[in-house]
C-alpha cells in the first residue's frame, strides 16, 4: 500500500522535514545500539522508542491477530527496513534480509488464509521478499525482478481469497498488475487495456467480484474472469488514484485533491464535506472512514470530518499508510512520516504514539467488531435486517443473532411414559426438529436401573424369626415382574441399593423378636371358627 508521491528513480523523500522531533527520535535510536549505517542488523528496540527516523511507506496487519504488525519504510535518512511487532505496536524488531541500497520497503500484504505467508515489495528496484513465519525472516522470491522493467518496481501489494484460495496481485511502476496463485512463487501478467500512464499503479481492490486499480490515468475496472482492464469513464477526475477502500458497501478512491465515492462503481460524486487534500490511504472500521492524507489522519464520526488526535492536540503532519483486520477493525495504525507508527483503540478518533502506547489487549480487540451502532445512515437502503451476517470487516449492528430460533419448533413433551433423553425440548438453532413418531402403548414403564439407582419394594416376609435372604427375595420379585412384562432376560442385575419397608401384616418389625404379651383380640376381630390345636400323640415326638 503505497501512497506517498515518491521518486521514480530512488524513491527518495519528497518533504524532508528535519523537525525537533525526528532529531531526539535519531539520538534515541543511535543510543540504543544501533549498528553503522548500511549494514543490516537484527535487534529490538526498548519499548517506548522508535526504531528508525525513516518515514513508514506501508503497514499490514496479521489477519485474525491485531496485534502482530508490519511495517516497511522508505531508504532516508537510514536504510530502509522490515520491521515487526507482537504487541501492538508497543516495541519493535528490525527483520531486514539483505536488501540493495536503493530498497524502500513499498508495499506488504498477509496471506488473509494464513498468517505465516507474508509478502514485501521493493519500490526501488523491484525486489520482491517473502516470509514463511509471519515476517520473522525473509528470501527474495527468485526471478520476480527479471519480469519487470529495468526502470520499474512494486508500489502496491493486494491480497484476496478467490474460489478457496488466496491471490496476490502485485502493482508495479510501469507494467501493469500480476497475478499469483501460488503464495508469490510464480505470477501472470495481467496489463490488457492498460495503456501509457495507466500501467502505473497505485492501489487495487475487489468491489463487486471486479477487481478495480487506482492508476496515474484514472480509474480500471477488470471483470470478473476477464484479462483486459476498462476505463471508468464516470470517474472523471484527473488526478492520481492513491487509494481505494470499501465502506459500508460503498466504494471509496482517494485522489491528491479529494475524495471519492460510488455505490456500483461507475457513478461518482464527490464525498461531502471532506478536505481537500491527498489521500494516500484509506480504512474503514465499519462504524467510521479513515483517513491517511497529507494534512493529517481525519474521520467521518459523527457524519463530519475532523482530524484525529494525538496527545490531546489534533494530529495534522503526513501521514501515508493505515491498517487494521478484517476481526478487528477497531484497532487501527497509522504509519507517519514524523512520528513512526500511531495505534488507535477507539476507531481511529484518537491515537497512541510508541512512547505511550501500552501492549494491545488482544481480546478486547478482537470482543466485538463495531462496539456501537453505525451513526450514520448505511447507503444499502435494505430496511428489513437480513440474518446473513456478511463476513466482511463491518458486521451489522442490528441485535438480532443469526441463528434465530423460530419458537414454533420448540418441540412439545408428548403424553408417553417413557423417560427418553429425547422427550427434552433440544434447543437447535436450525429448526428442523424431527419429532419421533408416538409411542405404541406398551407400557414400558420400568426404568433402567442404573449402578446408583435406589428403589422401595415392600415385601411381607413371612413369619421367621430372622431375616436372611431379603435380598434373594427381592430379586426374585423383580425377576418375576419382567416375566410377567415379557422383558427380555437381562445380565447380572447391578447392584442394587434396597430400602425394605415392612408391611403391617408382618409381626417382624424388628430384628428381634418381641417377648411382650399379645393382647387379646377385640370381639368383633375374633374369628367366628377355631381350628384345633395340633397335638401331638404322647408316643410321638412333637414336629412343630
Amino acid at each position: 500500500m503505497t501512497r506517498p508521491p515518491l521518486a521514480n528513480s530512488n524513491l527518495t523523500h519528497r518533504t524532508q522535514r528535519p523537525t525537533l522531533i525526528t532529531a531526539i527520535v535519531l539520538v534515541g535510536c543511535l543510543v540504543l545500539g544501533m549498528t553503522a549505517l548500511g549494514a543490516p542488523s537484527l535487534w529490538v528496540t526498548a519499548q517506548g522508542a522508535a526504531p528508525t527516523a525513516n518515514p513508514v511507506l506501508t503497514l499490514a496487519v496479521a489477519p485474525g491477530a491485531p496485534d502482530k504488525v508490519l511495517a516497511g519504510v522508505l531508504n532516508s535518512p537510514q536504510p530502509a527496513g522490515i520491521y515487526r511487532t507482537e504487541n501492538g505496536g508497543a516495541s519493535w524488531q528490525n527483520s531486514t534480509p539483505g536488501l540493495a541500497a536503493n530498497v524502500s520497503i513499498a508495499a506488504l500484504a498477509f496471506s488473509p488464509r494464513n498468517a505465516r505467508i507474508a509478502l514485501a515489495a521493493d519500490g526501488g528496484s523491484g525486489f520482491l521478499f517473502r516470509s514463511n513465519d509471519g515476517g520473522a525472516t525473509w528470501n527474495e522470491v527468485p526471478g520476480f525482478k527479471e519480469l519487470l522493467n529495468p526502470n520499474s518496481a512494486v508500489g502496491e501489494l493486494y491480497a484476496v481469497v478467490e474460489n478457496g484460495q488466496t491471490a496476490f496481485y502485485a502493482g508495479t511502476r510501469f507494467d501493469g498488475v500480476f497475478r499469483s496463485t501460488d503464495d508469490g512463487a510464480t505470477w501472470t501478467r495481467l496489463d490488457g487495456g492498460l495503456i501509457g500512464e495507466a500501467r502505473r499503479i497505485r492501489e487495487i481492490i475487489e468491489f463487486n467480484g471486479n477487481l478495480y486499480a487506482g492508476t496515474h490515468a484514472g480509474l480500471y475496472r477488470l471483470p470478473v474472469g476477464g484479462t483486459t482492464w476498462e476505463q471508468m469513464t464516470g470517474f472523471t477526475d484527473p488526478g492520481i488514484i492513491y487509494s481505494l477502500a470499501i465502506h459500508n458497501d460503498v466504494l471509496y478512491a482517494g485522489t491528491d485533491t479529494n475524495l471519492y465515492q460510488s455505490a456500483d462503481g461507475q457513478t461518482w460524486t464527490a464525498t461531502p464535506g471532506a478536505p481537500v487534500t491527498t489521500y494516500y490511504d484509506l480504512a474503514s472500521t465499519g462504524r467510521i472512514l479513515a483517513a491517511a492524507t497529507e494534512t493529517g489522519l481525519w474521520n467521518n464520526a459523527n457524519d463530519a470530518w475532523q482530524l484525529a488526535s494525538l496527545g490531546g492536540a489534533p494530529y495534522g503532519l503526513p501521514v501515508y499508510a493505515l491498517a487494521n483486520t478484517e476481526r478487528a477493525p477497531r484497532t487501527l495504525y497509522a504509519g507517519t512520516v514524523d512520528n513512526w507508527v500511531l495505534r488507535s483503540d477507539d476507531e481511529g478518533i484518537t491515537y497512541n504514539s510508541i512512547s505511550t502506547m501500552p501492549a494491545l489487549d488482544v481480546r478486547a480487540a478482537l470482543a466485538t467488531a463495531t462496539p456501537t451502532p453505525t451513526l450514520t445512515p448505511t447507503p444499502t437502503e435494505t430496511a428489513t435486517p437480513t440474518a446473513t451476517a456478511t463476513d466482511t470487516a463491518t458486521p451489522s449492528p442490528t441485535p438480532t443473532a443469526t441463528g434465530t430460533a423460530t419458537p414454533t419448533n420448540s418441540p412439545t413433551p408428548t403424553n408417553t411414559r417413557t423417560p427418553r433423553p429425547t422427550a427434552t425440548a433440544t434447543n437447535t438453532p436450525t429448526g428442523t426438529y424431527t419429532p419421533e413418531p408416538p409411542a405404541t402403548n406398551t407400557a414400558t414403564t420400568a426404568p433402567t436401573i442404573e449402578t446408583t439407582t435406589a428403589i422401595s419394594i415392600e415385601v411381607t416376609l413371612p413369619n421367621t424369626n430372622s431375616i436372611t435372604r431379603t435380598a434373594d427375595l427381592i430379586r426374585a420379585q423383580i425377576a418375576a415382574s419382567r416375566q410377567n412384562r415379557g422383558d427380555p432376560a437381562t445380565p447380572a442385575l447391578p447392584q442394587i441399593q434396597v430400602s425394605v419397608r415392612f408391611s403391617p401384616r408382618s409381626h417382624l418389625s424388628r430384628l428381634q423378636p418381641s417377648r411382650r404379651r399379645r393382647r387379646p383380640l377385640h370381639p368383633v376381630q375374633r374369628p367366628r371358627h377355631r381350628q384345633p390345636r395340633h397335638r401331638c400323640p404322647r408316643q410321638l415326638p412333637c414336629r412343630r
